[in-house]
């Protein structure tokens, strides 16, 4: 692939921040970072040799690149142990695949260790950025969830990123606003009511009649964007009978008002984690709405790190919080490390992804650091299943997130899944709004798709 290929499709990739991995069936099969959801405390697992610097000379020195401050923390702990320097660059991440493509584009060495989140990965692969992992597969295979396993490998299957977390995703939902709507807050009974989408319309409109709001907004329904199937299989476009049930439950959401239109990341949507808001409340200035209609909301789709900023932001709601498993298993964003082909410190910056990724004790560390980071080692998860956590009903959030997790199908995921979602995002859009038909915005799908990827066969 060409640098500036590379480059345009990984700045349209950054502005996307979901991916999803559903089951074929749409439903769970046996089924952004600061990420996580508990408030914890442990004692620390068990613990191993892996990549605590036994393969690694002590001193020397390492270069990483990062998205995030996470891997600062790592690397201060991997110093002590080891006594090797390492400095971490943090960049935002707007500006990240740009440098990133600019350095290794010119084969350059002065960064040993470089990450990507995983709608990046497709392409820094093909690029040949990352180099060969594959002296850690046997241990990645038994020791990390599947799809994180799956996610850092290119298309021919060679490893070259790992995770130290996963980002599952989950409805959370409040406890007593359930038991007021439906007499109960039992995590079971939830997920029926959001098991597929005819379902979520009945709940919403069960909800509605209550004096709440199932959403914040129609958007929450894009995490199941790959229910059915993967959006191309075999060079073929799939618009799936469920593809289409979740572009049909969007727009009703919408033209109904059967959410409060409090858009994602919007003051009004951090607002109503903690109480009531204004119908209507997308605005800055919420004192303008004060006497509106009030409402609540009942439930918010997002990804483990979600659940942590709903934890953050309940003020007096804290602990009223459950989580349930939505139309499939889902994950979102997630920092995968890996090593630069061109690095000259290959075999040691191998060894600090090795103790990042497949360290017992690291991963331990790691959640009671983090205070709520889901890790992605099996074991460690395992070891805190039990864990009831307070800000969620003293739900096993753990337990929860490691069966999600484990259900992830991400032979569904592909290289195009951010753009052709954003593409059908737009198409669902012109359709709440009024500005196209259902047929017109389908057709506008498929023609945005066939000029953007000409190797894609669409059949309309």
């Amino acid at each position: 692939m060409k640098i500036k290929k590379l480059a345009a499709a990984l700045l349209a990739g950054a502005m996307v921040l979901s991916m999803t991995a559903c089951g074929s069936d749409g439903k769970s099969q046996s089924t952004g970072n600061d990420n996580g959801t508990n408030d914890v405390k442990t004692d620390s697992g068990k613990t191993d040799d892996a990549g605590t610097g036994a393969d690694a000379a002590s001193g020397g020195k390492l270069v990483v690149w990062t998205l995030a401050d996470d891997l600062k923390q790592f690397a201060q702990r991997y110093t002590e142990q080891t006594g090797v320097e390492i400095s971490v660059e943090v960049i935002a991440p707007a500006d990240y695949s740009t440098k990133l493509t600019s350095a290794l584009g010119a084969k350059s060495d002065e960064v040993d260790i470089i990450v990507g989140e995983p709608q990046m990965l497709g392409n820094f692969f093909e690029a040949g950025f990352f180099a060969d992992l594959s002296a850690l597969e046997a241990d990645a295979k038994d020791q990390i969830v599947d799809y994180v396993y799956e996610a850092g490998k290119d298309e021919a299957g060679v490893l070259r990123a790992l995770s130290y977390q996963v980002t599952p995703g989950a409805i959370i939902y409040r406890r007593d606003l359930a038991q007021t709507i439906f007499g109960t807050d039992d995590p079971d009974a939830m997920a029926e009511k959001f098991k597929d989408f005819d379902t979520i319309l009945q709940t919403a409109e069960e909800v509605k009649a209550a004096g709440y709001r199932i959403f914040s907004d129609s958007g929450n329904l894009r995490w199941y964007a790959n229910a059915g199937s993967a959006w191309v299989v075999d060079g073929v476009l799939q618009v799936s009978d469920a593809k289409l049930g979740y572009m049909d439950a969007a727009v009703k959401l919408y033209q109904d008002e059967l959410v409060a239109f409090a858009p994602e990341w919007s003051a009004a949507w951090y607002a109503s984690m903690g109480g009531p808001l204004p119908l209507n409340a997308g605005w800055s200035d919420l004192s303008e709405l004060e006497n509106a209609e009030m409402t609540e909301i009942f439930a918010y789709s997002l990804p483990s790190w979600g659940a942590l900023i709903v934890r953050d932001n309940a003020n007096d709601n804290k602990g009223k919080f459950g989580v349930c498993s939505g139309p499939c298993s889902y994950f979102g964003g997630g920092t995968f490390i890996g090593v630069n082909s061109y690095s000259k410190n290959q075999d040691l910056a191998a060894d600090f992804v090795k103790f990042c990724t497949l360290n017992e004790e690291t991963a331990q560390w790691w959640l009671e650091t983090s205070n709520g980071d889901v890790v992605s080692n099996k074991a460690v998860l395992a070891a805190n299943q039990d864990f009831e956590n307070e800000s969620f009903g003293n739900q096993k959030t753990y337990a929860f997130y490691l069966k999600e997790a484990e259900n992830i199908d991400y032979s569904v995921v592909t290289k195009y899944d951010d753009a052709i979602g954003n593409f059908w995002g737009s198409s669902i859009e012109a359709i709440q709004k009024g500005e196209m038909t259902r047929e017109e915005a389908i057709e506008d799908f498929y023609m945005q798709v066939e000029v953007t990827f000409p190797e894609i066969t669409v059949n309309r």
